[in-house]
C-alpha cells in the first residue's frame, strides 16, 4: 500500500531490519536460526539485504545483532540491534512474535540527517512460505509505532513529529486488511539551508509566501484509513488526510479494484527486477513501462480531493490582494469574476457551470471546497487513459466529475 513517504520509508526499514543472510552464520538453534530465515525469505522480495555481525537465540527470544540495511540507489541504513521476543513456531512452519524492538535509527544522505527512536512493531506472523499463494503467505503485523522523527539539513531542524503509530487488524474471515496511521504533532520549518527565497522569474517561494502570511512553521498531524480485500482485489481509502494548524485539511479518498494477490506478487518481481539492475535510469524506464501494463488489470471505482479551510483562504485574498492595491474583500470579488471566464477556456460547459457556482459559494463564505468523481461503475484504467489521450474533455462525463463547495 502506499504510503506517506517518510513513513514509507521508515516502515520498510523496521520491517527490512529482520531480513538477512546467513551466508556467515554459525549454527544456531532451530527456532531463532529458522525463524531469521523465514523472515529473511518473506522481506526479501521487495529487494533489499541485510547484513549482521551475529544472531542469538535465547529461548523464544531471536536477536539481531548490528544490523545493516542496504538497498540500489539507497544510503545504508544503520539499525543496530534487533530483539524479537515471544517467538513461536505454528504447527505449519510458519512463526509468530509477540513483539520487535529496534535501537534507534540515525541515518545520513547529502546534507540530510534523519533520526527515528522508540521503534517498536507487534504481533508479527512470519509465513513458513512467502509465494502469495494466500494472505497467510504474507508477513502480518498488528501495530507499528515510532517516538519522535526529526530531519536535519544542515544541522538545521527541518521535519519532525512526536511518533507515528500503525495498526492492523484483519476481518472478513481474515481475507481483509484494515490499516489505520497516524503521525502526530509534524512541525515543517519554512527557512530551509539551500533553498532560495525566490524563483527565477524574482517571485518569492511558498515558503516565503507562507512567511508573508504570518506562519512561523507549518504544524498538524496527518491520518491514513484504508482497507484492502484480497478477495476483490479493492483497495478502499477512506481518508487520507493532512491537518495544518490555522491553515486547513486536506484531504483524499480513493477505491479501485484488481489489486490483487496474483497482482501484489508481479509487482513486487517488478520492483525486485529493477533493483538488480545495474543501470538505475534503464531500471527506472524498465520499471515505469512495466507498472504502466499492470495498472491495466486495475478498474477504478471512485475519488474525491477535499480541501476545508481554517483561515487560509482570508490571508491569502489579502496577501494578494494587497500585491495590487486591493483589499481582501475586493480580491475576492474580482475572482468571482475571473474563474468563470478562466474555467470557460476548458470547453466544458457542464464543468464550468459547477466551478462558477462553488466559487462563488466559496468565496462568500469560505468553507471547503470537494473535486470528485464516482462513475456509474467501475471502469477500466485502460479505457480512462484511452479516453485522457483522445479527449480530455470526456474525461468529465465518464468519470462524472463533479466540484462542490462547503458541503463538508
Amino acid at each position: 500500500m502506499p504510503f506517506p513517504s517518510l513513513s514509507s520509508r521508515l516502515f520498510s526499514a523496521s520491517l527490512l531490519a529482520a531480513g538477512f543472510s546467513f551466508s556467515a552464520l554459525p549454527a544456531l538453534a532451530l527456532d531463532g536460526d529458522d525463524f531469521a530465515t523465514k523472515l529473511a525469505n518473506v522481506m526479501g522480495q521487495g529487494g533489499g539485504t541485510m547484513t549482521f555481525s551475529a544472531v542469538e537465540a535465547d529461548g523464544d527470544e531471536v536477536t539481531v545483532r548490528s544490523a545493516l540495511l542496504s538497498a540500489p540507489g539507497q544510503p545504508d541504513i544503520a539499525l543496530g540491534d534487533i530483539t524479537f521476543e515471544g517467538v513461536e513456531e505454528l504447527d505449519d512452519g510458519g512463526y509468530t512474535a509477540d513483539r520487535a524492538d529496534f535501537e534507534d535509527i540515525e541515518f545520513e544522505q547529502d546534507e540530510s540527517r534523519v533520526t527515528v527512536k522508540d521503534i517498536g512493531m507487534t504481533g508479527l506472523t512470519v509465513p513458513a512460505t512467502s509465494d502469495f499463494s494466500s494472505l497467510n503467505s504474507l508477513l502480518f503485523y498488528s501495530s507499528f509505532s515510532t517516538g519522535p522523527v526529526e530531519v536535519k539539513i544542515q544541522d538545521t531542524d527541518v521535519f519532525s513529529a512526536d511518533g507515528m503509530s500503525m495498526r492492523v487488524d484483519r476481518s472478513g474471515g481474515m481475507a481483509a486488511y484494515n490499516m489505520l496511521m497516524s503521525v502526530s504533532s509534524i512541525r515543517i520549518a519554512l527557512d530551509i539551508p539551500g533553498v532560495p527565497k525566490f524563483d527565477p522569474q524574482g517571485d518569492p517561494t511558498p515558503g516565503e509566501v507562507m512567511k508573508s502570511l504570518g506562519y512561523e512553521e507549518i504544524t498538524g498531524d496527518l491520518t491514513f484509513n484504508a482497507v484492502w480485500d484480497a478477495e476483490s482485489g479493492t483497495i478502499d481509502v477512506r481518508e487520507y488526510a493532512l491537518s495544518l494548524d490555522e491553515i486547513g485539511r486536506f484531504s483524499m479518498s480513493f477505491s479501485i479494484t484488481g489489486y490483487t494477490l496474483e497482482m501484489m506478487k508481479a509487482m513486487a518481481d517488478v520492483q525486485k527486477k529493477a533493483l538488480e539492475t545495474p543501470d538505475e535510469q534503464a531500471s527506472q524506464q524498465a520499471m515505469g513501462m512495466a507498472m504502466l501494463g499492470l495498472m491495466q488489470q486495475l478498474d477504478f471505482v471512485s475519488a474525491s480531493l477535499s480541501f476545508e479551510d481554517d483561515s487560509l483562504t482570508e490571508r491569502l485574498l489579502d496577501y494578494y490582494g494587497s500585491q495590487q492595491g486591493l483589499s481582501g474583500e475586493q480580491m475576492g470579488q474580482g475572482l468571482k469574476v475571473m474563474i468563470p471566464l478562466t474555467a470557460g477556456q476548458l470547453g466544458i460547459p457542464a464543468l464550468q457551470k459547477q466551478i462558477a457556482a462553488a466559487a462563488n459559494t466559496y468565496l462568500d463564505n469560505p468553507g471547503s471546497l470537494t473535486l470528485s468523481a464516482e462513475p456509474a461503475e467501475p471502469l477500466p484504467f485502460p479505457m480512462i487513459m484511452g479516453a485522457g489521450m483522445g479527449d480530455p474533455r470526456s474525461l468529465v462525463d465518464l468519470l462524472n466529475v463533479e466540484v462542490e463547495a462547503n458541503t463538508r
